[in-house]
């Protein structure tokens, strides 16, 4: 089955926008406009990972058995890391306990705010953007895209399985509804959920049309035309478009991926130099981690500027009234980029160690979960660690 190079590597420089957004140095790059409203590229996850799993599993979850195998995998695919993380958040707050018994104290209390013991489970659970009375950017943040595409995972494989006649109907169904439930701000479900649906669910129907538009892959000049316009077009709505930004980026990304999966253009064969790709296999792993990192760094400045009376922390008004940002800051541009790029490096070096000892192996052990022997994988498991 084709592997989508080039979508992967998009996915993959799509993740290291998010850790320069997610950064907050005071006078690097992280304030420009584009990586300010970075993270709209969530949605570009979701609507790539509803393609993905239109083109891999539609039509074949027809028993309970495969139903079984299919959530195991998607199991596998996520929880491992998501996990991992989880427990670094939650032994760093049993440290702070610690420290707070000796007299040092950070910027909050063990187990407050974000990080409440209530949290834990929503979290283990991965439910925590599923209901309003949960805190969906508790513990690691990022992880909950994992909350809301996980379920939708499952919402599609038992849609496969019980109602495979319907599949089609019901995905451009539910994909309408959770648009409509967008624009008109609805409250029945959060807006993460509202959000994660509409992309994931026109995923499928993108390729839907895609199955039916490739063997007509315009030519090289034209398609060049379509990929770097059609970035440009992001771009630009990045920038200066007025927010919320969540339905028409929604849509953007559907068409870069339509345009991207001819893999046809400049642009194209740019993204399948080595590096790139690379970058596309680690894509949930610098997702999944890179909060984690971002918070380590800011620890150790904080406790620089407490004990050694360093000012490297800045707070600046938050975008809700009322609220506050917290920024690193080196006191020079030059030296704040030279921070973020150190955060750019830490994330992908750590994303690369537990790319291959926790993602993969996980993926592994779900695949020996399903053949229900540990003989060793198949030619095409590779493929599947990116679905």
């Amino acid at each position: 089955m084709k592997r989508f190079v080039v979508l992967d590597s998009l996915r993959g420089l799509c993740a290291l926008t998010l850790i320069v957004h997610h950064s907050h140095i005071e006078r690097s790059i992280t304030e420009l406009a584009f990586f300010r409203n970075a993270s709209q590229f969530a949605g570009l996850f979701f609507a790539l990972s509803g393609f993905l799993m239109y083109r891999r599993y539609v039509g074949t979850p027809t028993t309970e058995g495969q139903l079984g195998d299919f959530t195991m995998a998607r199991a596998c695919r996520v929880m491992p890391l998501h996990l991992a993380v989880l427990l670094f958040f939650i032994g760093f707050e049993c440290l702070k306990l610690v420290m707070e018994r000796y007299g040092l104290l950070l910027n909050f209390p063990a187990f407050s705010g974000d990080r409440a013991p209530g949290e834990i489970l929503p979290n283990v659970l991965l439910i925590q953007a599923w209901w309003p009375g949960f805190n969906a950017l508790s513990f690691n943040y990022p992880s909950w895209w994992v909350s809301v595409a996980f379920y939708l995972w499952l919402i599609f494989g038992l849609i496969c399985y019980a109602l495979p006649r319907m599949a089609r109907m019901l995905f451009t169904l539910l994909g309408g509804f959770a648009f409509v439930g967008l624009f008109a701000d609805s409250d029945l479900l959060t807006r993460y959920v509202l959000w994660g649906a509409a992309c994931f669910f026109a995923g499928t129907v993108t390729y839907r049309l895609y199955a039916r538009l490739r063997n007509f892959a315009p030519g090289v000049a034209l398609a060049s035309v379509l990929e770097m316009g059609i970035l440009a077009t992001i771009g630009w709505v990045m920038v200066d478009g007025a927010p919320p930004l969540t339905i028409e980026l929604a849509l953007l990304f559907c068409l870069a991926i339509l345009v991207f999966a001819w893999e046809a253009g400049a642009v194209s064969r740019l993204l399948h130099k080595r590096v790139f790709p690379a970058l596309g296999r680690l894509w949930l792993s610098v997702y999944l981690t890179h909060a984690a990192v971002i918070f380590v760094v800011a620890t150790g400045l904080t406790v620089a500027a407490k004990f050694g009376g360093y000012p490297l922390l800045v707070d600046r008004p938050g975008e809700m009234p009322g609220s506050l940002v917290r920024y690193l800051s080196t006191g020079s541009a030059l030296n704040d980029n030279l921070l973020l790029l150190l955060v750019v490096v830490a994330v992908v070096v750590l994303s690369m160690l537990v790319h291959r000892y926790i993602e993969v192996p996980g993926v592994r052990f779900g695949e020996c979960l399903r053949r229900r022997s540990f003989r060793g994988r198949r030619s095409d498991d590779v493929s599947r660690i990116n679905v």
